[in-house]
């Protein structure tokens, strides 16, 4: 067993990690905490994330009980996203993160902010 397995047993920190998988994850439950999105609303509102990634997120999301993926028509073929009660349970982490990266990470990177506004702006022209 790996030093990783083992702490995956004992500390609730790493499962956590674990079952979360990527920061994608957390961006991606952190927009759905305001109400349920298409996919495409989902891909708008997100900076600098394409679909396929969104895609694998969704589905991961999915697979680990974290979203719900509702069919609402088949023509014109629209679905919805939204968090199951185990993704709400994130929202005080959420808001803390969010907190902690506008006071720390946010003002460390500012290069970081640039990229995410050109994005933004580029996605828009797109559309």
């Amino acid at each position: 067993m790996t030093e990783i397995e083992v702490q995956d047993k004992v500390c609730p920190v790493v499962s956590a990690a674990k079952l979360l998988g990527s920061v994608w994850s957390l961006v991606v439950i952190s927009y759905l905490m305001d109400g349920a999105m298409g996919f495409n609303e989902l891909l708008n509102k997100i900076p600098s994330l394409n679909s396929k990634t969104l895609s694998r997120t969704l589905k991961s999301l999915q697979a680990k009980n974290l979203v719900r993926r509702e069919v609402l028509s088949l023509q014109p073929f629209s679905v919805s996203y939204s968090l199951t009660p185990a993704a709400m349970d994130l929202k005080p982490l959420i808001k803390e993160l969010r907190r902690w990266g506008y006071r720390w990470a946010m003002t460390q990177i500012p290069s970081q902010q640039d990229r995410f506004r050109k994005a933004r702006k580029a996605q828009r022209s797109l559309t």
